[in-house]
């Protein structure tokens, strides 16, 4: 076997090597991705619950309502705009607040 021949299939064994690198890179990513989309859903899952409990609580529990008092001021301070403020508040008009 000659040097020429030796560098080839050094040549080749690199390229190999050079593609298995990015498999590998593609394959971490791809698990990245998967474990970041649960971590998202299970992240709105637990809102859709949570949320879904404290309407129930509103519905049920007149009291609850009084509990809540703070709410409005994470509405009024999560919200840039006026006009999304004013969005998020309607969403709650009469089930938090009077309907106005």
């Amino acid at each position: 076997m000659s040097v020429d021949d030796l560098e080839q299939k050094i040549a080749k064994q690199e390229e190999r090597l050079r593609q298995l690198k990015e498999q590998k890179k593609a394959v971490i990513a791809r698990e990245k991705k998967k474990v970041s989309d649960q971590q998202r859903k299970d992240d709105t899952r637990r809102k859709i619950l949570l949320g879904a409990w404290v309407l129930n609580k509103l519905k049920n529990d007149k009291s609850f309502k009084n509990q809540l008092a703070d709410f409005e001021q994470f509405l009024n301070t999560e919200n840039k705009t006026e006009e999304n403020r004013q969005k998020d508040k309607d969403l709650f008009n009469g089930v938090i607040w009077d309907k106005s």
